[in-house]
């Protein structure tokens, strides 16, 4: 491969790192995007590539830019604020996300 061109595997570690990320599972996903988990097994792996189809409705999913997926994209987040977005997405139960944005916008 050419110099920072990424390989399958490192776009789809990426992936799953995204996917972990915010909260989801690979078949949450894959009924986000319309596929089966088989298949975003598939992606995550890198033993098929994504069309740009996919791709874009993948970052979709995620809400992450396409960008995001091929390196590093600048956030204006603070790390402060990045620790909490990514706590709240951690949070799985709908019915504690729903307090915390109910304590947040008191």
């Amino acid at each position: 491969m050419e110099e920072g061109i990424l390989t399958s595997e490192e776009l789809g570690a990426k992936l799953k790192e995204f996917r972990k990320t915010r909260g989801l599972t690979q078949e949450q996903l894959a009924e986000k995007t319309g596929v089966s988990f088989q298949q975003i097994q598939l992606y995550e792996s890198g033993r098929t590539r994504m069309n740009t189809d996919k791709l874009q409705l993948v970052a979709l999913a995620i809400s992450v830019p396409v960008a995001a997926l091929f390196g590093e994209v600048e956030s204006p987040l603070s790390p402060d604020e990045k620790k909490l977005l990514n706590a709240f997405r951690a949070l799985s139960c709908p019915e504690v996300r729903q307090f915390v944005l109910r304590c947040l916008t008191k």
